[in-house]
């Protein structure tokens, strides 16, 4: 390639593969991203390193599983010397364009290594909302009896990524690159709760329309592990009608929809600049949400249902590079994002990472991309720095963050997973393992069935090499001795 290809990269912030259209959502509304996914290539089985923000970015951003370097926390962030896409892009000659949250880098770190342009319009809304919210005099500092993220449907909604979109729209339209390739990079909120929307949005939905919530039986709930049983309890949305759950989810699918609009005002901004044919156009989330079922919502740091863990991945390669539009269900991990960019635009990795090139899966050659897939978090019995915790009941997130001081329920765990079956390791409890095909829902532990011990054993072994693969790097730059 003579030319280098521009790259936009959108990360929405929990949203669950099973929320857009392309995925066979019926009832959801998002045709721009459905008409991306029939111009590029749309998978089905794309999941998270982690369920939580901070630890999921600095993974897909790195290319290194959450263990290989310690980021599974949400308060442990990355320092300026370690590798990253966004800085390995700036340093090749692009013109990065930063905008939305940060979610991975240390606040004292130069961030000036990873970015040209920084667009701070989703802080300016986020801190004026935050501030609004501190100071308002209607603010009740008492525990609420549920725990449902859900102001619900308002005139006015604050959704800083409006601006923020429209922010890139001006950086593109001005050419604010200069005559050097781009890389726009948005990590963006929605559909992150608190779960509001306005109703233009929301009343393109109706509730009959919205899935029913999966409920588990009492004793589907004795088999499942001691975090999401807390949660669960702490919530108490088992004590709301189903109705009430509906509209949780029909309100995170109106938010999906709001943030779908934008994003195809931002590619009719590339295509009216004529760049759009030379942009590699990548849109994912860093991980998934309850939204209800399960009679909870929001997420947790060590359960691994596929609401949680399977996300969106859609990738538009530019014209020029080969490849076959489609729907793929090869299974895919986060990390492969950076690995495929790299690849796409002739960059040389300058780390040791664990993604891999989804090039051959692009141009129709290769469906097997991967056996499994993995993703990790918890932590050890002693590490109080790992928690995650100390909100007092009032908080919106206590009825998660408690249970983060306990043990066994903080444990660390890992998932592994192929196209058939799901085994969760667990360091502290019990495991967890579902037939998929049977159980698609993940409602049934099956971990002490002996029909499935040998496969079992088959995923215990192969989680053992991967530990052993990707249990550390070694920097490239070697130290002299004398």
């Amino acid at each position: 390639m003579k030319t280098k290809k521009n790259v936009v990269m959108i990360v929405a912030d929990q949203w669950r593969a099973d929320s857009v259209g392309y995925d066979g959502n019926k009832v959801v509304q998002t045709p721009e991203l459905d008409q991306l996914a029939n111009e590029g290539v749309a998978f089905s089985n794309a999941y998270c390193q982690n369920p939580v923000c901070v630890p999921s970015r600095s993974s897909f951003l790195t290319g290194w599983y959450p263990h290989t370097n310690g980021y599974r926390t949400m308060h442990h962030l990355m320092g300026d010397d370690q590798p990253n896409l966004l800085k390995t892009l700036k340093n090749n000659g692009y013109h990065v364009y930063w905008g939305g949250r940060n979610d991975f880098l240390k606040i004292d770190a130069d961030h000036s290594k990873y970015y040209s342009t920084r667009s701070d319009m989703f802080y300016e809304k986020f801190k004026a909302y935050r501030d609004k919210k501190k100071n308002s005099k209607d603010t009740v500092k008492e525990k609420p009896e549920f725990y449902t993220h859900a102001p619900g449907v308002k005139e006015k909604v604050v959704h800083p990524d409006v601006d923020q979109i429209e922010d890139a729209i001006e950086f593109i339209n001005t050419k604010g690159h200069g005559d050097d390739p781009f890389c726009i990079y948005l990590a963006l909120a929605l559909p992150h709760p608190p779960y509001t929307i306005e109703p233009e949005w929301f009343d393109k939905f109706d509730l009959e329309d919205i899935p029913d919530p999966i409920k588990l039986t009492e004793e589907q709930w004795s088999k499942k592990p001691s975090l999401i049983q807390g949660i669960y309890r702490n919530q108490n949305l088992y004590n709301l009608p189903d109705e009430e759950l509906k509209k949780i989810k029909q309100i995170y699918y109106a938010m999906g929809t709001k943030l779908d609009h934008y994003i195809g005002n931002l590619v009719d901004t590339l295509k009216a600049q004529g760049v759009y044919d030379d942009t590699v156009f990548v849109f994912f989330s860093d991980h998934g949400d309850y939204t209800g079922d399960y009679q909870m919502v929001e997420k947790n740091q060590n359960t691994f249902e596929d609401c949680l863990t399977r996300v969106p991945l859609v990738i538009k390669p530019a014209k020029d590079i080969d490849f076959e539009p489609r729907k793929t269900d090869a299974l895919v991990e986060l990390i492969d994002v950076q690995a495929t960019i790299m690849d796409l635009l002739g960059i040389e990795p300058e780390h040791t990472h664990f993604g891999k090139s989804l090039r051959e899966v692009l141009t129709g050659k290769e469906n097997e991309h991967r056996d499994v897939v993995f993703c990790e978090g918890g932590r050890l019995e002693g590490e109080a720095h790992a928690m995650d915790a100390g909100h007092t009941p009032d908080n919106e997130y206590w009825a998660r963050t408690t249970e983060q001081e306990k043990m066994p329920q903080h444990t660390k765990a890992m998932m592994i997973r192929d196209h058939e079956y799901k085994y969760v390791y667990r360091l502290y409890e019990d495991d967890e393992f579902y037939d998929l095909k049977a159980d698609p829902e993940e409602r049934d532990n099956k971990i002490d069935d002996p029909l499935f011990s040998e496969k079992i054993q088959q995923f215990k072994n192969r989680m053992l090499r991967h530990f052993f693969e990707t249990g550390d790097v070694v920097p490239f730059k070697q130290d002299k001795r004398f």
